[in-house]
């Protein structure tokens, strides 16, 4: 275990490290010394573990297995056998058997979904969203519809929709009775794929490719919160009573009613909001001052700065009828942009990748003849290779 890993960890991240679940499921004398060491490296951590260890008490439990009586007596008596065993082992092997034990149940938990305590209606989505484990296949050829922990709904369309209504959940061609439902849902639209959701308050999302969406199935009396990771356009259903809030990693957006575009991918750099009509209050996680919106501006947020520009709007929204229009783009991110909408693996040489470009692009082609047009504005090759992925080169 290295304690220099943990330096930028917020609280959330601590839910979902082995070694940080390990020690609050066993609380084991070696991993106890060892946090001990990393907070005392690192004293800013104190409050971060703590937290971690508060929401972990308060906020999580595990999947709940179903055993027989006899089954159980069965795993009692193995269990007892085993620790008698190591008891007759030396003291230096004991500790290291313990420890690969205790790390091999920690990671078969890990990797199991967490689940919140479904009577806790005050939880805070973000907590929810960013607990979530983080192995998702985004290169998968299904839009996954997680409803419960034992009812996920799987979409094959390439355009999937999803609609909530007072009783039941349409999605594509399925009909869903709203019967045990999780307080939060979520919506994983894969690379390669579009999703368009109304959520039960009438609000309509248009979901990008590579974007997961987690949103509560019925919003309180008091609130509407989603959280984002990755890009969507949004028209809010209007309720002065209850403002809206999208939550993201980087930032929180506060509207009434209003329609915008929220590009906010955990996995890049930069994250931004395009406002088409009405007003957002955007709040930085890196600031304190609030940032108000007007239409036809943009806000862009990288690495702890940020900046407000007057755009078209409407070009930041062309992605929802498969157009893609770019000014002065580097070359490396018109290629993400690529790889996210087919859901194919595009590799760019680096020394290319700042490589800056205009243009638009109908995504609704094939991807050869997109790259033909990006080689015939830039210097660059590419070539498909046998598993249909792509590579791009600097013309040699």
């Amino acid at each position: 275990m290295q304690a220099d890993k943990y330096k930028s960890y917020t609280a959330t991240d601590f839910l979902k490290d082995k070694d940080f679940l390990r020690w609050q499921l066993f609380n084991g004398e070696e991993d106890m010394l060892f946090w001990g060491r990393v907070i005392e490296e690192y004293p800013a951590l104190r409050s971060r573990v703590e937290e971690g260890i508060v929401l972990y008490k308060d906020n999580i439990r595990f999947n709940d297995f179903k055993m027989s009586r006899p089954e159980i007596s069965e795993s009692c008596v193995s269990l007892q056998n085993l620790i008698g065993k190591k008891k007759k082992q030396n003291t230096r092997r004991v500790i290291l058997s313990i420890s690969a034990i205790a790390a091999s149940i920690a990671i078969f938990i890990f990797s199991l979904p967490f689940i919140f305590n479904k009577d806790n209606n005050g939880l805070d989505i973000a907590t929810f969203a960013q607990t979530l484990p983080d192995g998702i296949d985004l290169y998968s050829s299904d839009t996954k519809l997680i409803l419960s922990e034992n009812n996920t709904v799987v979409l094959n369309n390439k355009e999937s929709s999803i609609q909530y209504e007072e009783d039941a959940i349409k999605a594509d061609d399925n009909f869903i009775l709203k019967e045990e439902l999780s307080p939060y849902n979520q919506l994983i639209t894969p690379y390669g794929k579009r999703s368009t959701i109304t959520l039960s308050d009438g609000t309509k999302a248009w979901v990008n490719a590579g974007s997961k969406l987690t949103y509560p199935a019925e919003f309180s009396k008091e609130k509407r919160e989603i959280y984002v990771d990755g890009e969507i356009y949004i028209e809010v259903s209007e309720d002065k009573k209850r403002p809206f809030v999208i939550k993201t990693r980087q930032m929180d957006i506060n509207v009434l009613g209003t329609k915008f575009n929220v590009s906010a991918y955990e996995a890049d750099k930069a994250n931004s909001v395009v406002l088409l009509s009405g007003s957002v209050s955007i709040s930085p996680g890196t600031h304190n001052k609030n940032i108000i919106l007007n239409p036809n501006q943009m806000y862009s947020g990288l690495e702890g700065s940020h900046s407000v520009e007057n755009v078209d709007a409407s070009i930041h929204i062309l992605w929802t009828r498969g157009l893609y229009q770019f000014e002065s783009e580097k070359l490396d991110n018109i290629v993400t942009r690529l790889e996210r909408y087919y859901g194919i693996r595009i590799e760019c040489d680096a020394t290319i990748a700042e490589l800056k470009c205009s243009g638009k692009l109908d995504m609704k082609d094939d991807m050869n003849k997109l790259l033909e047009e990006l080689s015939r504005a830039l210097p660059i090759q590419y070539q498909q290779n046998t598993d249909g992925s792509y590579t791009i080169n600097a013309i040699s």
